[in-house]
């Protein structure tokens, strides 16, 4: 295992008994092994099969292993392979690790990666002793952006058997699977309206450990069709598939979908802004307006929901309301965005609205000095009130004489 180490107070040497010492601490998770860039570890288990995770760097994984042995959940023994580099897949290290599964392993194994880990589980699944590949939404599988040249990938660094979860409805992913399947033995899983993050279709009490389980008994089908049912539970496939269906006109089909989700989840932000779209389209302005007050009540900061709202307003054609919420975003969020939109805005209601804006955009010079040109070219396209507002000059006068 040339290129390996132990992790710093692990007691285990490279002996089949040692190996065995290790598998017996069943429960205990640590670092098995590291390289320079690159460390491995596991939790052993008494399972029926062993899940071999490959992840794609440090920090919040996309992958989550909670989702697959989390509290409640089966037993499950569990190899993670985490690249200290986001942006790195040292494939030579990346082996040598597999290398040491492949030496303390005696159990069934199926490899698992999302994104880069989606790459790293195709490409070096087989040498970590698995017979089973499930990668969710591949990136970097051909470089050059062009599926006709092909795969980074050779067809004998698969599995017997290699599943790529994808969303059809996503171009770059679409294209990562177009160039997958110039290998054999591919199986595509088309999972729409999931986004990039086709592995969210893991989700739910009990899913991971059955899909798992099918595809390393060669029941694909059985499989896809486990992971394509359970997108219900994740919020963001919900609200994707509401806007789809407000997109296309069926504004009641889509406030069903937002509102399916279990209770505690109802608040979900994108699931919010996916029934306030529906409520508009079935002339329930008034309750779409009332669902982003609430996300802007549960979170001030986000100049998002503000933006939202004041859109809301402005096309229901209130611009009183719609001013009042841009200068209560301003306020609260200090962001030059609403301060320009409220210029614009009070400038196109007229009447005493324009000496408002004149004032908004003096302040404005004074606290954002660095966009007095843009705010200079918005003062000048306002009309001056009747007691003769001048607007400013290129070269710095004043907004009011």
């Amino acid at each position: 295992m040339s290129g390996t180490r132990e992790c710093v107070g692990r007691d285990m040497g490279d002996d089949d008994d040692a190996a065995r010492r290790h598998r017996a601490m069943s429960g205990t998770s640590g670092c098995l092994y590291e390289t320079e860039d690159v460390r491995l570890f596991h939790r052993p288990a008494e399972s029926d099969y062993s899940v071999v995770l490959f992840g794609a760097g440090e920090g919040r994984p996309r992958l989550s292993s909670r989702w697959m042995s989390g509290p409640g959940q089966a037993a499950l023994d569990l190899y993670e392979i985490v690249p200290h580099d986001r942006e790195a897949l040292p494939a030579q290290q990346i082996d040598a690790l597999c290398d040491v599964i492949t030496e303390t392993n005696s159990r069934p194994a199926i490899a698992v990666g999302a994104g880069l880990g989606g790459l790293a589980a195709l490409r070096h699944g087989r040498r970590a002793g698995c017979a089973a590949t499930l990668a969710f939404s591949p990136i970097g599988v051909a470089p050059s952006g062009d599926p006709a040249t092909g795969p980074d990938l050779r067809q004998e660094d698969l599995t017997a058997t290699a599943m790529v979860a994808f969303d059809p409805k996503v171009a770059r992913d679409s294209a990562q699977m177009q160039a997958l399947r110039r290998l054999g033995g591919v199986h595509g899983v088309p999972l729409p309206f999931m986004g990039l993050r086709t592995e969210r279709a893991l989700i739910g009490e009990g899913c991971a450990l059955k899909v798992f389980g099918e595809a390393l008994h060669g029941r694909l089908w059985e499989a896809a069709q486990l992971l394509r049912h359970n997108r219900a539970q994740d919020d963001r496939y919900l609200a994707r598939l509401s806007r789809a269906c407000t997109r296309r006109g069926h504004y009641r089909w889509a406030a069903e979908i937002a509102s399916k989700t279990a209770p505690a989840a109802q608040g979900n932000p994108e699931l919010a802004l996916a029934r306030a779209d529906a409520l508009v389209g079935l002339g329930k302005s008034l309750e779409a307006v009332e669902t982003l007050e609430r996300l802007v009540v549960d979170a001030p900061q986000s100049a998002r929901y503000w933006s939202l709202l004041a859109d809301r307003y402005e096309e229901m054609g209130q611009d009183r309301a719609t001013a009042e919420v841009l200068e209560l975003a301003l306020e609260v969020t200090e962001n030059f965005g609403f301060c320009w939109r409220l210029i614009r805005k009070l400038g196109a209601m007229g009447g005493r609205s324009r000496a408002q804006a004149a004032a908004v955009a003096e302040m404005a010079l004074e606290q954002w000095p660095e966009h007095r040109e843009q705010i200079v070219r918005i003062a000048q396209g306002l009309p001056p009130p009747a007691r003769g507002w001048s607007a400013p000059d290129r070269r710095g006068g004043a907004l009011l004489p």
